[in-house]
């Protein structure tokens, strides 16, 4: 059990952020140093380390380093989600992107949720193909991907509580899940139409992994990426997309000093990017 947080020195705290960055882009400022403690301390303490200097060097030189990589990551990884978030932007997918994309005579349709956490974006997706009458008008294959191994197979089994459909229209749950006791397990209907897998958005082999996509989906996660790395994941996107191909980033995120080679388009009160 946790009786205290380990504190890490400076020095520390530079090399560890240094380790993560390499392994995922994502960055911490050094404001964020009593995160790193505060998710970190349990987990060193799980291995009878005293200091993060002991565990600095498991990372860098032990035989489990590369599973503990996994485990540091997931740690330290923010899964922030819920079902039909931001909905504007996927209203405008059933309601622009996609009705576009089939009127070009298109019949199989791939959609891809990077970033999808414990997997309520891509299942959002499913769920609405159906409420919109697109379901039947080709085939869909939906993949989600994160870099956080428990995420990936919490979504897998597609098994939520409450807190997930925070905000969702009456009887959403009733309609498209199966109530046991506290959960909600989402119909076969719908799970069977996505596929989930491990995915790391800076790693070279994850564009052969995945494919080509007609529309992609990657909101809140570059907000955790400095320019260089939001650079490389929006270059990947782009070569990952068909032309034309969409790609929709969360509200808070701008690429405005980033070089994209997308065309920028707005509605109503969002915006979407376009490969032409």
């Amino acid at each position: 059990m946790l009786t205290n947080t380990i504190k890490i020195k400076d020095e520390e705290f530079f090399e560890l952020k240094e380790i993560i960055y390499k392994a995922s882009a994502i960055t911490f400022a050094e404001s964020k140093k009593y995160l790193l403690e505060n998710r970190l301390s349990k987990r060193l303490q799980e291995l009878n380390f005293n200091s993060f200097k002991e565990y600095l060097y498991y990372l860098k030189y032990d035989i489990n380093r590369i599973k503990e990589m996994d485990t540091l990551l997931n740690l330290v990884t923010i899964n922030e989600t819920y079902f039909l978030r931001e909905r504007q932007q996927m209203d405008h997918l059933m309601k622009s992107t996609i009705p576009a994309i089939l009127t070009r005579g298109k019949k199989n349709i791939r959609i891809w949720s990077a970033a999808c956490s414990t997997g309520e974006e891509p299942y959002s997706m499913a769920i609405l193909l159906r409420e919109y009458a697109l379901s039947t008008r080709a085939n869909y294959e939906i993949i989600g991907t994160d870099i956080n191994t428990e995420v990936v197979d919490i979504a897998k089994k597609g098994v939520y509580r409450g807190m997930s459909f925070r905000g969702v229209p009456p009887n959403f749950q009733s309609t498209y899940f199966t109530q046991n006791g506290l959960v909600y397990e989402i119909k076969d209907e719908f799970k069977h139409r996505v596929r989930f897998q491990i995915g790391n958005l800076i790693s070279h082999t994850l564009p052969a992994q995945v494919g080509k996509f007609d529309v992609i989906f990657c909101r809140n996660a570059l907000i955790y990426f400095d320019i260089e790395g939001k650079q490389k994941v929006l270059d990947m996107f782009y070569n990952c997309l068909n032309t034309p191909g969409y790609l929709y980033l969360g509200h808070s995120e701008s690429t405005i000093k980033i070089k994209s080679k997308f065309v920028l388009q707005n509605f109503g009160n969002g915006v979407f990017h376009i490969k032409e």
